[in-house]
């Protein structure tokens, strides 16, 4: 186990449009982040979310085709192969039902607020097990 601690706080906002995950990369890499932890809110239009098979070593995705509050983003940004990779989970939900899963891409429909508690240090995301790219902690 490591521990880090904060060097700053960073709030961005992703717009009508915008994709998520890019937007956070896009970013961390402006800021030169190394290691972050994620927390989020807004709406998104549409989304593609996954999740971990680990019987098949792999992710399943699956489509949400219209708008859902955006409950909670958690997540942290790490390097993976030298450049900041975002793992992130959400929890989307509507007045008929509640998903969850890791986030490939979401589109945003109102807006997306993130803070991006940028870490003293370097996380890295190097350890290949089980279909899996973990932190090297």
């Amino acid at each position: 186990m490591k521990s880090f601690g904060i060097k700053k706080v960073h709030m961005i906002r992703v717009d009508r449009g915008e994709e998520v995950v890019s937007s956070v990369i896009k970013a961390c890499t402006e800021a030169g982040i190394k290691g972050a932890v994620l927390s989020g809110l807004g709406l998104l239009s549409k989304a593609k979310l996954a999740v971990f098979n680990p019987e098949k070593e792999e992710y399943e995705t699956f489509d949400v085709d219209r708008p859902m509050e955006l409950a909670s983003l958690v997540g942290n940004v790490s390097l993976r192969e030298g450049k900041p990779f975002a793992h992130i989970h959400v929890v989307l939900g509507n007045e008929e039902r509640t998903v969850a899963g890791h986030l490939v891409e979401g589109y945003v429909g109102g807006t997306c607020e993130i803070a991006v508690i940028e870490l003293e240090g370097e996380l890295r995301r190097d350890l290949e097990r089980g279909g899996l790219f973990l932190l090297n902690v």
